[in-house]
């Protein structure tokens, strides 16, 4: 089974507290697409990712939605919601995997019991607004090629792999532009042979030429998504 410290939140929670919640976290296996939560709707449940990557979005007047951000292995969702009753976005799976669930009573529980799981949460929800406020910036400022080249290096990183199984339809609705501005920049890479497309997603080859089309948000947002690996002592106690 895979152990929950493979999420970073999960990995920096002192001992007593993460025992406290091992008994009541479920492993879930998420498939791209599935719908998590719908703004509106009643938050009963909180998810610390491990494989999957969870994306947030706002729907617009208009019909149309866009992305706020991505939780991933670092995160939990709805970090940003703790202690509401309802969510605001839409969740969704943008890449299948893994997550453990948690009951919000227990989240809740545990917050007023543990000052060190509250600092823990606020200081991830810090991180949380430090990555919004950069996507959002980087969507005003630079070009369609540098945010789809940025996109795909975070799919790869989300996922651990050089197959990125984003359609040009999903990378135009997670940016917020026409599916034909994100075919043209990937014909671009195609044509750089940074990369190939198959259907339902691409293959990257070339990473450090896909690297330097992006903007350097992608660092930025790379350097705010870091991991914490847990401690060896913590991993004895829990896999023992």
């Amino acid at each position: 089974m895979p152990t929950p410290l493979a999420n970073a939140i999960l990995s920096q929670l002192p001992s007593e507290e993460f025992l406290y919640l091992l008994p009541q976290m479920k492993l879930m296996s998420l498939q791209k697409g599935d719908v998590l939560f719908e703004p509106g709707g009643k938050i009963e449940h909180y998810y610390f990712p491990l494989t999957c990557t969870l994306e947030l979005a706002v729907d617009l007047a208009d019909g149309r939605s866009g992305s706020t951000t991505l939780i991933n292995m670092t995160g939990l969702y709805p970090l940003h919601l703790i202690g509401q009753s309802q969510s605001i976005n839409r969740a969704t799976v943008s890449s299948s995997g893994l997550c453990y669930r948690v009951p919000a009573w227990v989240i809740h529980e545990e917050l007023r019991r543990s000052q060190s799981f509250l600092w823990l949460l606020l200081s991830e929800s810090i991180h949380l607004f430090e990555r919004a406020s950069a996507e959002s910036a980087c969507l005003r400022h630079h070009s369609l090629e540098q945010i789809t080249a940025k996109l795909i290096l975070l799919s790869m990183d989300n996922s651990g792999s050089s197959v990125v199984e984003l359609t040009h339809q999903d990378m135009a609705n997670s940016l917020g532009v026409r599916r034909e501005g994100v075919t043209i920049a990937i014909q671009k890479f195609k044509r750089r042979h940074l990369l190939t497309t198959h259907r339902g997603g691409l293959t990257v080859h070339d990473r450090s030429g896909l690297e330097r089309c992006a903007c350097d948000c992608y660092q930025t947002l790379k350097d705010l998504a870091g991991t914490v690996v847990p401690s060896p002592e913590k991993r004895k106690r829990y896999d023992g």
